[in-house]
């Protein structure tokens, strides 16, 4: 069973509704996911698909993030 609760933002949560819901799913366990509301471009979802796809077929082609960023502090050095 799943049950959902929609609050438009995380004030809107009482103290009381905690103790509510503390008392109705004693020892069962509960999970609560956070909708963050922000937009996310298409042409952004589109190069991320098309990065996506030539990850699936390069696979070669990936850097090892620890080569990669030995390799960018010595090509930049500590410029701070």
């Amino acid at each position: 069973m799943e049950t959902t609760f929609h609050f438009s933002s995380a004030d809107e949560i009482s103290a009381d509704f905690i103790d509510t819901l503390k008392a109705a799913f004693k020892k069962k366990p509960i999970s609560i996911t956070v909708e963050e509301d922000f937009y996310i471009p298409a042409w952004q979802k589109e190069e991320t698909l098309k990065r996506k796809e030539h990850i699936k077929n390069h696979p070669e082609s990936l850097i090892d993030f620890d080569i990669m960023m030995s390799e960018l502090e010595q090509e930049f050095g500590d410029e701070k």
